[in-house]
């Protein structure tokens, strides 16, 4: 089921970068985010096998604060593969600090979340700046990944890759050097193969290359 993000008018988000861009876990219609902190959290998103689906701005809900009604939007709605429901609000830490009055509106917000999302059984989850930035590595390698996904078709080499891993680690150079496949298919097919959840790849600690090492996912569903 595909759900439609409650999209604002962009001069009401008012001191944020706008990006849209299209969303290969959504059937590859236009996504809408008005942050680059809310980017990067969607680039975590795409490139998170265990996720199914999402919807970004979505869903809409009400709540009262200093005895006037108002709406929070949520910034990601997430379907994981095991059918598990979770909303997500992306923040910067600064904006979660209790003691600065001005941050008073936000945290009425958050907890009406909270609430919400309880009355439905639905999981709450706030996403800082710390969550999202802290390993360069690893958001550098969800770039690279969510790239190759929404711009190549998937590598005709991946079975015969499959084949040779196993559940050891193996690098990319040694992968290339078994197969005899250029190393650029080798690249882009165990990408793809991570995207999909068949493969574990390091991408916290190195830059995606010849000695990235990837192996056989052994909880992932046949491919």
């Amino acid at each position: 089921m595909m759900y439609t993000p409650n999209i604002v008018p962009r001069s009401s988000k008012y001191g944020n970068n706008y990006w849209t861009s299209l969303g290969p876990k959504v059937g590859m219609r236009e996504v809408t985010l008005y942050s680059d902190l809310e980017f990067d959290h969607w680039i975590r998103i795409e490139t998170t096998p265990d996720v199914e689906t999402y919807c970004e701005q979505y869903p809409k809900i009400s709540y009262v604060f200093n005895g006037e009604l108002h709406t929070s939007i949520f910034d990601m709605w997430v379907q994981m593969k095991n059918g598990t429901i979770k909303c997500c609000e992306v923040k910067y830490e600064s904006e979660l600090n209790a003691e600065n009055p001005r941050n008073s509106r936000t945290l009425k917000q958050i907890e009406a979340q909270k609430i919400w999302c309880d009355n439905n059984g639905i999981l709450h989850e706030i996403v800082t700046d710390k969550d999202l930035r802290k390993n360069y590595l690893e958001l550098e390698n969800r770039l690279k990944i969510f790239s190759v996904v929404k711009n190549n078709a998937q590598p005709k080499c991946t079975e015969e890759i499959i084949k040779i891993l196993t559940s050891e680690r193996l690098s990319l150079k040694t992968l290339t050097e078994q197969s005899n496949i250029p190393f650029k298919d080798i690249h882009d097919a165990c990408i793809w193969l991570f995207y999909r959840g068949i493969i574990d790849v390091n991408i916290n600690e190195c830059i995606i290359s010849t000695q990235t090492e990837v192996q056989l996912n052994e909880s992932s569903e046949s491919f």
